[in-house]
C-alpha cells in the first residue's frame, strides 16, 4: 500500500527534523543498529507525545540535559508500506504480543520481521505503539528506492517539556 500523509516525531530542541546522521547509527525496535536506520515517526501528535513521555521516562540522570526536545511534523509519500495494524493485510497478526512488547527477544522479534519485510521491498512499516495503545507509528527505512520514498519538513515544530 501507499502512504501519504502529515506524520510526527520528536527531535532534539533545534534539530533538523530529517537528520538523518543519528538514525543511521542507532538501534531500535524496528532496525538493527549498524547495519540500517529507521525514521522512527507517529501517525499523530497524540502518539508522538506518548513516545516522547517513554523516551523521557527512560533517560539516565546523565542524559536528563538531553531531555529537550521539540515535536515536528513531517510529510511523506511512501511506496511500498506494510502496515502490520490491518488483519487483512498484516503478514502476521496485528496483535502478537513482540509488537509491543519490551523484552530483548520481542526487540530481535520485530528486527526479524523488518529484516524480512524489507528484504521484499517495503520501504516502511505502520506498526502498533509500544507507548500508547491504539496509536500507529509510522517506521521509514532511507536506503530504498529514492522514488519510492519522498520526506519533507511538515513545516511544525513545537517545543516540548518534561511530562
Amino acid at each position: 500500500m501507499r502512504y501519504k500523509g502529515k506524520v510526527w516525531r520528536h527531535v532534539p530542541a533545534g534539530a533538523h527534523p530529517l537528520h538523518a546522521g543519528y538514525i543511521l547509527r542507532a538501534g531500535g525496535r524496528w532496525n538493527r543498529q549498524g547495519v540500517y536506520g529507521c525514521l522512527y515517526t507517529s501517525l499523530t501528535k497524540r502518539g508522538a507525545l506518548a513516545e516522547f513521555a517513554k523516551f523521557f521516562h527512560n533517560l539516565s540522570d546523565v542524559d536528563f540535559q538531553r531531555w529537550n526536545r521539540d515535536l515536528v511534523s513531517i510529510l511523506v509519500d511512501l511506496d511500498p508500506v506494510a502496515d502490520l495494524t490491518n488483519k487483512a493485510t498484516s503478514p502476521i497478526p496485528p496483535d502478537e504480543p513482540f509488537l509491543t512488547g519490551n523484552e530483548p527477544s520481542d526487540f530481535e522479534a520485530c528486527r526479524a520481521l523488518a529484516d524480512s519485510l524489507r528484504a521484499a521491498g517495503y520501504v516502511a512499516l505502520i506498526t502498533p505503539s509500544a507507548a500508547r495503545p491504539g496509536e500507529k507509528n509510522l517506521d521509514i527505512y532511507l536506503d530504498g528506492l529514492a522514488g519510492n520514498i519522498q520526506i519533507d519538513e511538515g513545516g511544525e515544530r513545537i517545543p516540548l517539556e518534561a511530562p
